[in-house]
């Protein structure tokens, strides 16, 4: 083969060397084209499997219901969120327009709803309401004897740790850090002296120390009204008592429970 010849067969070898590298380059673009389709396609059809995992366990989280307590009342729900002016109309039975709620824990305020009652809250399990009334608050006349039962588990279920005065297992005493008004934050003592026939009956005014009013006696206005000595729970418990004279308002349309009485005594509290 003369050298001309030889070079053109080299050419046009080359020529195809050349056109086989442009094709494979080519195809490794489609190639790699293809692929990130397809990554990107498994990446989406990822997605949709961990969107639709996260609808079943969310489905799941819902249909579970949340427990919680109304005035010591054990109540419970599918709703995660939920206004307090629903909480007191549905688990109440209230009227929102005369009472507010507040959110207990440890035995203390956590939370207070009041003016906010469209607002929702976020339920959890656990949580503790009450309903706090708006109502006036009378001044009685005296000081009822009483027995407990009843209302030592009631207080029990609001933690906290009733103690009975020496000799005496219906006047508890309680130990109890004012959660609203001027005196909010202030730690106290309270005693009280449940009736017999409780809850039938509610205990009278609470007895308070230290001293937090001067000794008036008789009638008068809450707060500093109606206030007396109290020799009983200074002998048993020590320190110095006084006795606030203020029945419970309305007591016989109320749910008659202990967390409906300390109700009571945290609207005492917040009209000081």
């Amino acid at each position: 083969m003369e050298k001309k010849d030889f070079e053109g067969v080299e050419e046009r070898e080359l020529e195809q060397a050349e056109a086989h590298l442009k094709k494979a380059e080519t195809d490794l673009r489609k190639a790699r084209a293809a692929e990130a389709v397809a990554e990107h396609a498994e990446e989406a059809a990822e997605h949709k499997v961990d969107e639709a995992l996260q609808e079943i366990k969310e489905a799941r989280h819902h249909d579970h219901e949340i427990h919680f307590t109304v005035d010591g009342e054990p109540e419970e729900t599918k709703r995660r969120e939920i206004t307090p002016d629903e909480i007191i109309r549905k688990f109440g039975e209230k009227d929102p327009a005369t009472n507010y709620l507040v959110r207990i824990e440890g035995g203390h305020q956590k939370a207070s709803y009041r003016d906010q009652g469209s607002v929702p809250i976020k339920l959890h399990n656990g949580m503790h309401f009450q309903i706090i009334s708006l109502g006036p608050t009378p001044v009685s006349d005296g000081p009822i004897r009483t027995s407990v039962g009843v209302f030592i588990e009631g207080l029990k279920n609001l933690e906290y740790s009733p103690a009975p005065l020496p000799g005496k297992p219906d006047h508890m005493v309680i130990d109890y850090e004012v959660p609203t008004g001027r005196f909010a934050g202030k730690k106290v003592r309270l005693g009280f002296i449940v009736p017999a026939d409780f809850p039938m009956t509610p205990p009278s005014g609470p007895h308070v120390s230290p001293r937090i009013h001067p000794i008036t006696g008789g009638g008068g206005q809450h707060p500093t009204g109606g206030v007396s000595l109290s020799p009983t729970f200074e002998e048993g418990a020590g320190g110095e008592w006084q006795y606030w004279s203020r029945s419970f308002p309305d007591w016989a349309h109320s749910k008659k429970t202990a967390a409906a009485y300390m109700n009571h005594i945290y609207r005492l509290w917040d009209l000081q």
